[in-house]
């Protein structure tokens, strides 16, 4: 392939150092070293959601089948390296999870992704959440988080922005769709209809209007989500733009955190294999796993994520159900993020929203 690698997206956070991808060492369970033929290593999301799939996913693979899964920390938003990666043929690891579906939808529409084995448990996904190259392994809300010893108050996207009213120190993710996407809610427009507005310039000029007003009030701008429950946990922020998996996490570890569903997006996450990966085969018989009910039901009850199968539900504690995104009295104002929508604008609009960040 000849297309060309856009290095659009520059990685930081507001008083931290440089981030750096990480290679995640192999769980205690892998034991001595085997062939490179029985080890596949899996492009992660890194900290809390790769201890979570190693339990429910990794090591009972590896039980079953003698093969290991080595979760390598990749980059949030894996676009340009996926492309990279399969134009060198330099595969530094097989497949990716946690892949956005209008992430996999660019890369598959460009011809990126190789096609998946849909058969067996990758017959009970819902179809919305699979396509000829991507199986969803989860549904995820991109959320508000805040300190419930700091506020007294469900907090909203309004409330955000309402720096003197609700003071406290605040963090939002270094991305155009999720941050665009809550200044226009905060601003009054219903999630449902935040790609509508989107359609026109004006959209964007009121997008980034709103987000001018709370620019200088932002102490962190994070580019990983595996640093945000740290955040939160350290109280270096009290207020901040997250998935709701990572602050659930927090949560369960007994932090006084709270998260806010009203007004919040939710969207498809799961497998892709990069085009031309050598393992592949071996690859599409461990997604097929990973579709498995009492697989994703595993999942959800460390994790706190919505499965994709819907039959893992009946799998999945009742009390845990209640903080899935997927559970009706969460879902129900929020809006699926459009990845038709946003899938082909990705990288002119994070070229744009990068603009205006270090403007």
């Amino acid at each position: 392939m000849s297309k060309q690698i856009k290095t659009t997206r520059r990685l930081f956070v507001k008083g931290m150092t440089g981030s750096a991808v990480l290679l995640s060492a192999p769980a205690i369970w892998t034991g001595a070293a085997r062939a490179q033929d029985n080890r596949l290593i899996v492009g992660g999301s890194g900290g809390a959601i790769d201890d979570a799939y190693t339990q429910a996913y990794y090591k009972p693979y590896f039980e079953e089948t003698g093969v290991e899964v080595i979760p390598v920390e990749r980059r949030e938003n894996p676009l340009a390296e996926v492309r990279a990666v399969v134009e060198t043929q330099t595969y530094k690891w097989d497949f990716c999870e946690g892949i956005a579906h209008d992430v996999a939808a660019t890369l598959a529409e460009d011809g990126y992704l190789e096609p998946l084995d849909l058969t067996g448990p990758a017959e009970e996904v819902m179809p919305s959440m699979k396509s000829e190259t991507f199986v969803s392994g989860t549904s995820a809300a991109f959320i508000l988080a805040y300190n419930s010893k700091h506020f007294d108050k469900k907090m909203t996207y309004a409330d955000f922005w309402d720096v003197e009213g609700h003071p406290g120190r605040r963090g939002l993710r270094q991305s155009a769709r999720e941050t665009v996407s809550i200044a226009l809610v905060a601003d009054g427009v219903p999630p449902e209809e935040v790609s509508t507005v989107l359609q026109e310039e004006a959209g964007w000029e009121r997008a980034f209007a709103k987000l001018d007003e709370i620019r200088d009030d932002i102490d962190v701008w994070w580019a990983s989500s595996a640093q945000t429950p740290t955040l939160l946990q350290t109280g270096e922020v009290d207020l901040i733009t997250t998935f709701n998996g990572r602050a659930q996490n927090v949560i369960d570890a007994g932090a006084p955190v709270a998260i806010t569903w009203d007004g919040s997006f939710y969207n498809n996450y799961g497998w892709v294999i990069p085009s031309g990966s050598p393992k592949a085969d071996q690859i599409r018989d461990f997604i097929k796993f990973c579709c498995r009910a009492d697989r994703q039901a595993a999942a959800a009850e460390i994790y706190g994520t919505g499965p994709s199968n819907p039959n893992a539900i009946a799998l999945v504690d009742p009390e845990r159900a209640k903080v899935l995104p997927t559970h009706p009295d969460n879902i129900r104002n929020m809006a699926l993020l459009d990845f038709g929508f946003w899938g082909p604008r990705q990288e002119e609009a994070t070229m744009r929203f990068n603009e205006w960040l270090q403007g």
